[in-house]
């Protein structure tokens, strides 16, 4: 049976539309990349050391942004703390799943967007007329 002869209606279309993205959605849930991904975050969320690093870089920025002095000081503590976040095993497994995330997310919209001769994830965003998000 052809998806497009057997769908009339607007309603049917909307339906079998919203089915596809949610069988895409499963899809990806189980790719290795997402996987991985979610691994890699669970594992940088668990982390002490990394909580310890964010939260002095958190104090840091709250610090600039509200006080205009010693800011080279802080500025060069801050940079610091962000070089060591990013020298963790953690952080590092997790820049690398999320990389690989998102090049597979970028393939699935370049597919999408050639099957619909638009650019999907573009046009997928939410707009700024009021909706959340």
């Amino acid at each position: 049976m052809n998806l497009q002869t057997s769908i009339t209606t607007s309603a049917e279309i909307n339906t079998a539309a919203n089915q596809a993205a949610r069988e895409l959605g499963e899809l990806l849930l189980h790719t290795p990349e997402y996987e991985v991904f979610l691994k890699a975050l669970n594992a940088v969320n668990n982390d002490l050391e990394v909580k310890n690093i964010s939260a002095e870089i958190h104090t840091h920025q709250n610090t600039l942004r509200w006080s205009p002095t010693n800011s080279s000081e802080l500025e060069a503590e801050l940079t610091r703390l962000e070089t060591e976040l990013e020298g963790i095993q953690a952080v590092q497994e997790y820049r690398l799943a999320e990389e690989a995330t998102c090049r597979l997310f970028a393939e699935v919209d370049s597919i999408i967007s050639q099957e619909t001769g638009v650019p999907f994830a573009t046009n997928a965003k939410r707009s700024g007329c009021g909706c959340s998000g």
